[in-house]
């Protein structure tokens, strides 16, 4: 296990890449992650709130998938770049350059966990399902724990037009460990 060189109870709200690679291997006991959700649009916050002018853009593409995230993953994980390559066929080409944008991430994420370390993965009923085949790929099926689905308690709004499906009220945590000898605290809350 390697000395951490980022203080304790840091957290960083920007792309997490440049941050992981700068970090020592083996030190981090937990990860969460918020990562965008692959909707295909672009965000702005609006006029009024804190975060007033800032933008996201939460689109991938295939051309923003960089030649050197593919090498690495051909060759220190074969049946990842395999995975991707499917994907390729499948639905949009956004999700293979989301999923291989999400890839390199989550390798560097397990590069920096310690061995009793692990992993929330915040995501949407559109990527979840990629996503737990992807993280079955990087941090093995054997050390996946729970799904967790939380249900949003915002009320939908009324419309005119008949409703085609039930509502999207719920969203995703993907709980993985590092490895099977991880730590588990499990903390009780008072509901109100």
């Amino acid at each position: 296990m390697t000395r951490s060189n980022v203080l304790n109870r840091t957290i960083f709200c920007d792309d997490n890449i440049d941050v992981l690679r700068g970090m020592n291997s083996k030190c981090v006991d937990l990860i969460y992650l918020d990562p965008p959700f692959n909707k295909n649009k672009n965000f702005t916050a609006p006029i009024g709130s804190s975060a007033e002018g800032a933008e996201f853009r939460d689109i991938f593409r295939e051309e923003d998938v960089k030649d050197e995230w593919l090498v690495t993953i051909q060759e220190d994980q074969p049946e990842l770049f395999h995975y991707l390559n499917g994907i390729k066929g499948l639905g949009t080409s956004y999700n293979f350059a989301y999923l291989a944008y999400m890839a390199i991430r989550l390798l560097e994420c397990l590069r920096v966990l310690k061995q009793t370390g692990s992993i929330y993965l915040h995501c949407d009923p559109t990527m979840s399902h990629y996503l737990k085949a992807l993280m079955d790929c990087i941090f093995c099926e054997d050390n996946f724990r729970n799904e967790i689905v939380w249900k949003r308690y915002n009320r939908p709004k009324g419309s005119q037009h008949k409703s085609r499906q039930f509502g999207r009220s719920s969203d995703t945590i993907l709980f993985y460990s590092a490895s099977t000898v991880h730590n588990f605290q499990p903390v009780s809350i008072p509901l109100a």
